[in-house]
């Protein structure tokens, strides 16, 4: 079919999505990458973030990826990561409520608190730094959700 990709994803745990596609956007290491046909060779390694196709019949897919890297290559893509999520499976009410817990972490580890321990102290940015990388895996995946109500 002319104006189309090869589109295979490949993780360890999720059975490998393979279809034909029109257009590709992730978050490549160095900023948003798109994929059209004819695209030049082309390898990169992707951030974790929000992969959005079009396929053959003009429907916007969203997914949620964690690090991996992606192969161009005659019409053909390739993605290797660890996981990723379907859009449609995610679950508004339990990433809001991750979102609220890991707020309060937030706010608490920046605030200064009397009477810190000095191994407290040592374990907060460790712990800051947790909780600001779900905020942002999980605010990722709440903009895929809407997205997907959106177009519904």
């Amino acid at each position: 079919m002319a104006d189309t990709l090869h589109l295979e994803i490949v993780t360890a745990a999720e059975p490998a999505i393979i279809t034909e596609i029109k257009q590709l956007y992730l978050p490549a290491y160095l900023g948003k990458a798109g994929v059209l046909e004819d695209h030049k060779p082309y390898i990169t390694l992707i951030k974790p973030g929000e992969i959005s196709y079009t396929d053959t019949q003009d429907k916007n897919h969203y997914l949620y990826i964690r690090e991996g890297f992606m192969e161009v290559n005659e019409n053909k893509i390739v993605i290797i990561s660890d996981a990723v999520e379907r859009g449609e499976t995610l679950d508004k009410e339990e990433i809001e409520t991750k979102l609220a817990e890991l707020d309060k972490i937030i706010k608490a580890s920046l605030k200064l608190v009397e009477g810190m321990t000095e191994e407290e102290m040592k374990k907060m940015p460790d712990d800051l730094a947790r909780a600001l990388e779900g905020q942002t895996e999980f605010q990722a995946k709440l903009k895929i959700i809407q997205k997907i109500e959106k177009r519904q």
